[in-house]
């Protein structure tokens, strides 16, 4: 499970009873920061989650958005054909385990670092259109 591969995921996993893959989500932020040594990405989950905490059952929020930093980055590449963002976002460990990254959509991305975790897991309400 992808998530498996981040610290700090216990939050999110309690949300869902299976989780979810990444596939074509929309996406809200790749963001690279001091000096190229970390990458924010922020996206929506696929599905609103199964088992809120008391608190969202409040709200009227229906789309659960996560932000995922990833640091020590040993590689980088984005590139964007859309002013839109959405894609399939993979991420795993591979032979040498670092984390990889990789969206695939209308924005390409790989990104290979040390060390990733969940950053933020939060809700908004999204107009249905």
């Amino acid at each position: 499970m992808w998530c498996d591969f981040l610290s700090r995921n216990y939050f999110l996993k309690s949300l869902y009873n299976e989780m979810p893959e990444l596939k074509n989500v929309r996406i809200e932020e790749i963001s690279i920061h001091e000096e190229g040594q970390m990458v924010t990405i922020t996206f929506d989950m696929p599905y609103y989650a199964d088992n809120p905490p008391k608190k969202w059952k409040e709200l009227e929020d229906n789309v659960v958005l996560v932000s995922l930093d990833f640091f020590q980055l040993q590689e980088i590449s984005i590139t964007a054909n859309s002013s839109y963002y959405r894609g399939d976002i993979d991420i795993y460990k591979d032979e040498s385990e670092l984390i990889v990254v990789k969206i695939n959509g209308t924005v390409n991305a790989l990104i290979k670092a040390e060390c990733g975790l969940i950053q933020t897991v939060t809700t908004y309400l999204k107009e249905e259109s």
